[in-house]
């Protein structure tokens, strides 16, 4: 994936990240979660792993 379409999907809502001073930060939480789902199903929608807005 290129670096424009990770921000793409990013702004879209549609990976996870959160923004740190400017900086975009992916939690390693979703990271070893998309890693756990992609090796027992060999797919994965990172849309399953966006952060949703608190309530």
């Amino acid at each position: 994936m290129s670096e424009v379409t990770l921000y793409r999907a990013i702004h879209a809502g549609q990976f996870p990240a959160i923004k740190v001073r400017g900086r975009f930060v992916i939690p390693a939480r979703a990271i070893d979660d998309m890693e756990a789902s992609a090796l027992a199903y060999g797919l994965v929608d990172a849309g399953n792993y966006a952060l949703r807005a608190a309530s």
